[in-house]
């Protein structure tokens, strides 16, 4: 293989964790990849695709809320009111959890939204889909074998 085609595979596998994370360990050990591998591109495609969509969601929301206050619309409508209550029930904790089968994009948006000024939220993130990238190629290595 040369180098460029080493690059695109890695790029895509991660590309494909960000998107369907609960199916990337799978798809990995079918395709022939050593469970090692295949954690490891999970976990680090789910990673980058944390930190590509912080500063994202960031900016998102702000312009999302000068849009909102600038129309006068209400600040709580009754399905932000019930998002707060899954937000005050489960806590970043929960999301981090709910993160392996939401996908990289959705636990993202949510942690990022209600727990985006905490600096732990990353990190616990972060920890979350490492532990699912490890739950879910251990899974999928059980499975093929």
């Amino acid at each position: 293989m040369t180098e460029a085609s080493i690059i695109f595979e890695i790029l895509g596998w991660w590309l494909l964790s960000f998107l369907k994370f609960i199916v990337m360990p799978s798809a990995g050990l079918a395709a022939g990849m050593a469970p090692l591998r295949v954690f490891t591109y999970s976990a680090s495609g789910a990673i980058l695709g944390l930190l590509l969509m912080q500063p994202v969601i960031r900016v998102l929301f702000d312009w999302r809320s000068q849009v909102r206050r600038k129309k006068g619309k209400r600040a709580f409508t009754p399905g932000r009111r019930r998002i707060v209550r899954i937000k005050q029930h489960f806590g970043i904790l929960g999301i981090a959890f709910l993160g392996g089968p939401l996908g990289v994009p959705v636990g993202a948006l949510l942690a990022f939204k209600y727990f985006g000024h905490r600096s732990s939220t990353l990190p616990i993130m972060m920890v979350g889909y490492v532990m699912w990238s490890a739950l879910l190629t251990t899974l999928s290595a059980l499975a093929f074998h």
